[in-house]
């Protein structure tokens, strides 16, 4: 499609349709990105990187919104300017039209995949509730871009068709500086939910409450101090517990606790690949961490944190 887009530019003199060639352009270059982040991502630990390579497909979608807006933003808006500077006669509108037409029809049907893809795993959650709780950017990405090439193309096309009504190829100029914003936008996003994985983010709310839930229901743990998790990849997860036990278990009983503990949230939750327990009276937790209640007074509410922040929307919704 980028082909028959430059073609059709250069045919027609559009600056909007030349911007429309660079973003399929940068559509197909940020595929094969994603796909080699998805590869990387998969190795196998090393002891240099003792937990895995997860992370690259975070630093990958990172490269990629840069990539958005460094390139195809960046040459869009330049080409607007120069087209609304010295503009240049629109010709061939009837080419520009029929790669339009043909690139709408493939980008519609990418778009349908990709949502039907992201809707089936997003339960009863709404869609871009269901990609934060996964933290996967990778789909993020590819709904977004697929979104933004829609947009683009109908930009194009209201674009070609004033300059063509009213011979003014200057509309034409402010169609490639919008699809510019568009793809800047889009970038803008990207980088920002990359950004914000690579420096860290915790399980959703929902795993971290099953999770202590499940902790807590063990007899012999008295305490929860506190929990760490981090994600390592989409479904990758660290977790880190602060936990005491019933003050009868010998040593030996609290090892067996601990294997107990482990085995059951590995095999209840197949997506935490490095987990870290450590045996600590509530009063070494308070010393090391402050006067913050222990996550076993919380617990509890976390389950109904969802419940609390709908609450919240709807009266501010009210107000």
């Amino acid at each position: 499609m980028a082909a028959l887009k430059f073609l059709a530019a250069r045919e027609s003199g559009s600056a909007s349709m030349s911007s429309e060639g660079v973003h399929s352009l940068i559509d197909a270059s940020t595929e094969i990105i994603l796909l080699y982040g998805l590869l990387v991502s998969a190795k196998r630990a090393t002891p240099e990187h003792q937990l895995g390579f997860g992370r690259e497909v975070f630093f990958w979608n990172f490269v990629v919104a840069v990539l958005i807006f460094a390139l195809g933003s960046g040459i869009a808006l330049l080409d607007g300017i120069q087209q609304m500077m010295s503009p240049r006669p629109i010709e061939n509108v009837e080419l520009n039209y029929i790669v339009l037409s043909l690139s709408g029809v493939a980008e519609l049907v990418a778009l349908w995949l990709a949502l039907g893809g992201a809707n089936a795993k997003k339960g009863t959650q709404s869609l871009f509730r269901s990609l934060r709780r996964r933290r996967d950017p990778t789909a993020l990405t590819i709904l977004f871009g697929g979104a933004a090439a829609v947009l683009g193309l109908i930009a194009t096309a209201v674009g070609l068709s004033l300059s063509v009504a009213s011979g003014d190829p200057r509309y034409d100029g402010a169609t490639s500086v919008a699809i510019a914003l568009i793809l800047s936008l889009t970038a803008f996003k990207l980088a920002a939910e990359s950004k914000s994985l690579l420096i860290g983010v915790p399980a959703d709310e929902s795993v971290v409450t099953a999770i202590l839930s499940d902790v807590r229901a063990r007899a012999s743990v008295t305490t929860i101090n506190g929990m760490v998790s981090v994600h390592l990849a989409p479904d990758q997860l660290l977790v880190s517990l602060s936990i005491w036990f019933d003050d009868s278990l010998s040593k030996k009983g609290v090892e067996v606790e601990i294997e107990g503990i482990e085995e059951d949230l590995y095999k209840t939750y197949p997506q935490i690949v490095a987990l870290f327990i450590k045996p600590q009276t509530p009063a070494r937790y308070a010393a090391l961490h402050g006067d913050a209640p222990s996550i076993a007074t919380l617990w509890r509410p976390l389950r109904d944190v969802a419940r609390t922040k709908a609450a919240r929307l709807e009266q501010a919704g009210t107000d």
